[in-house]
């Protein structure tokens, strides 16, 4: 799996057990063609270091970060930082490999929301019964689902509608009343 090395820093079990199970997920989540990891852990005075390297077909990852605290809060920190990389790194990729190349990001489609008029959606006399009474142009962007997420919570909207970068469908992405949120997509 990973080359873990200690400079001035015993690896313990439990450390090497640890950044295995990060870089794996890591690994597994956002990339699948990686040649090499390599993991450096030293301690200099009071800083614990955590430095990772990770080698792959398309492309390199590397990233450095220090704890005052332990050594399992750098290893946390760089862990983070890397996976930031990586989907940064994952997203890059996937833009440049799509066959319409820019072309993808710039693809907008407007969803008109039609207004029916009352006779078309219930009886006469029929009061109780929901209308739709306003209408909305919606631009659907392609962007992830978790790209979708970060802007539905950020947004005062309760969903948003977009093209996943990954299926190239329309999808919905909803907050629910629990709190959490809901994604309705098309069967593939």
């Amino acid at each position: 799996m990973a080359t873990v090395v200690g400079r001035n820093f015993e690896v313990t079990p439990d450390i090497r057990a640890l950044l295995e199970k990060k870089i794996g997920k890591i690994q597994e989540k956002l990339f699948a063609d990686v040649i090499e990891v390599r993991c450096v852990l030293q301690v200099e005075k009071y800083r614990n270091i955590c430095e990772v390297i990770m080698v792959g077909k398309d492309h390199d990852v590397k990233t450095a970060q220090q704890s005052d605290e332990s050594m399992q809060d750098a290893i946390n920190m760089a862990v983070d930082h890397l996976k930031r990389q990586a989907q940064k790194n994952r997203k890059k990729l996937r833009d440049h490999h799509r066959k319409d190349g820019k072309q993808a990001k710039s693809r907008v489609t407007e969803w008109a929301v039609q207004v029916l008029e009352p006779a078309q959606l219930r009886e006469s006399g029929d009061h109780n019964r929901h209308r739709i009474i306003k209408t909305n142009n919606l631009p659907i962007r392609p962007m992830s689902i978790e790209e979708a997420a970060l802007r539905l919570e950020d947004s005062k909207n309760e969903f948003i509608v977009f093209r996943d970068v990954d299926s190239d469908k329309i999808s919905v992405i909803y907050k629910r009343q629990d709190d959490n949120l809901g994604l309705i997509a098309p069967e593939v």
